[in-house]
């Protein structure tokens, strides 16, 4: 399993077009939250009456406990990037014939497989590593210093991070 990570990362870190794209995608997603984020404000500030305010009722969108859904929705507009690189990471193996060298020097199809499931769990692991941070630090941003929902939503973050890191830990 370490050579199928070796040999992968051997591949990957002299590919520019993916750390083009890989970078493209960090910028997208806490980019296109923040030029909302602004539109958010200055709408909101521009209201002058009682009854043009009395409509934002819903709380703030970019706060805790709203901001995982708020930023999930505008970073999904931006979903298809991480999926042209993962369809241009297979792509090159067909395009340039390195999944025969890979069989013919030993590999079995179960290894390659693992090797591009490997790939893609790399890059969803960056991705959502991404998201999480957008999140934060937007809802951090834009909570109340007082608001409970936003401390308890913070807290929920943490108790599910150390969840899951506790979890992985587990045998199965």
């Amino acid at each position: 399993m370490l050579d199928i990570v070796k040999i992968e990362w051997l591949k990957l870190r002299y590919y520019s077009a993916f750390w083009w794209i890989l970078g493209i995608t960090a910028l997208t997603y806490p980019g296109l939250n923040a030029i909302m984020l602004a539109i958010y404000h200055k709408a909101f500030s521009t209201m002058k009456t009682p009854e043009e305010k009395g409509k934002l009722m819903i709380g703030n969108p970019f706060g805790f406990n709203e901001v995982w859904h708020t930023v999930g929705y505008f970073s999904s507009w931006f979903v298809f990037v991480p999926a042209i690189l993962v369809i241009m990471l297979i792509t090159n193996e067909y395009t340039f014939k390195t999944h025969r060298q890979n069989v013919i020097d030993g590999w079995r199809r179960r290894d390659f497989i693992m090797g591009k499931l490997l790939d893609v769990g790399f890059v969803a692991g960056l991705i959502t590593l991404i998201y999480i941070a957008a999140c934060v630090t937007i809802g951090l941003e834009n909570t109340a210093a007082g608001d409970q929902r936003g401390r308890a939503g913070l807290c929920m973050l943490v108790i599910f991070c150390c969840r899951r890191s506790l979890s992985s830990l587990l045998p199965f």
